[in-house]
């Protein structure tokens, strides 16, 4: 009977462990991926001479930097412990197509939101719509000069800006030709179409579920606080279905069916 027992225990060991990673990438992924801005990656943009890896969108003690002369206006305590400034763009413009519009969907714009679900876009934003440096810090380098934001080849407090290969909600455009986002994503918007799969709620490896739905492989696509955002198909430390870090394969639109595929 305990032989039982302990068995059991490890099949639920196993068990938690495979969910866990099915929706979540091994952090230490993003070595010498695009994200991985650390001197030492083998990434095209990078910083000259520091070696750090994490702190270019994460701080421990992140705080308010006033000594960069080329920083945003914006507020501190960003989550999850951000160490980037956000963009002060104040409109991305939304998707509106026919078929789109049928469904009377919330949709909103993301532009200046910085709170609820929406601060998950706008994180991503806050480097690849163009307008802030992706080395403006919060809390920039500490040495015998004081704080500064990292030199990225222009020299110490001049912002490198993304490439305009790489940047996403920049232009007049902004986000409205893009897919949509920022729309509660449910059972009953799944209902007003025939091809829409209805989310699930999953385990999320730590006690907790969260909504988001299955692609045919297994991977997961989480939802925010029900709501479809960036990081419903990108996952910002893992390459591992290739650049732009989507969560799945688009081989055979594995990713595209995993909502649409009903």
């Amino acid at each position: 009977m305990k032989r039982s027992y302990v068995l059991l225990l490890i099949a639920m060991v196993v068990v938690l462990t495979v969910s866990a990673n099915a929706q979540y990438s091994r952090i230490k992924n993003i070595v010498n991926s695009s994200h991985d801005m650390s001197s030492t990656s083998t990434a095209t943009i990078k910083a000259v001479s520091n070696t750090q890896i994490c702190y270019y969108c994460h701080s421990p003690h992140p705080d308010l930097n006033t000594t960069d002369p080329a920083v945003t206006t914006a507020p501190n305590g960003q989550t999850p412990l951000w160490n980037h400034y956000l963009s002060s763009k104040a409109s991305y413009g939304v998707y509106s197509s026919p078929s789109f519009d049928a469904f009377q969907t919330d949709i909103a714009d993301v532009g200046g939101a910085v709170a609820g679900s929406a601060a998950v876009t706008n994180l991503c934003l806050s480097c690849h719509d163009g307008t802030v440096g992706i080395n403006t810090l919060y809390k920039g380098e500490f040495n015998a000069a004081g704080r500064r934001s990292p030199d990225f080849g222009g020299g110490i407090n001049v912002a490198s800006y993304m490439p305009a290969s790489a940047q996403v909600g920049g232009g007049t455009d902004g986000l409205s030709d893009m897919h949509p986002l920022n729309f509660t994503y449910d059972a009953t918007l799944a209902g007003k179409s025939v091809s829409l799969v209805v989310p699930v709620t999953a385990s999320n490896g730590f006690g907790g579920t969260r909504l988001g739905v299955n692609t045919s492989s297994g991977k997961f696509l989480p939802l925010f606080a029900s709501k479809m955002q960036c990081a419903t198909c990108h996952d910002v430390h893992s390459q591992a279905n290739g650049r732009p870090f989507l969560r799945a394969s688009t081989t055979g639109s594995e990713l595209c069916l995993a909502c649409h595929g009903k």
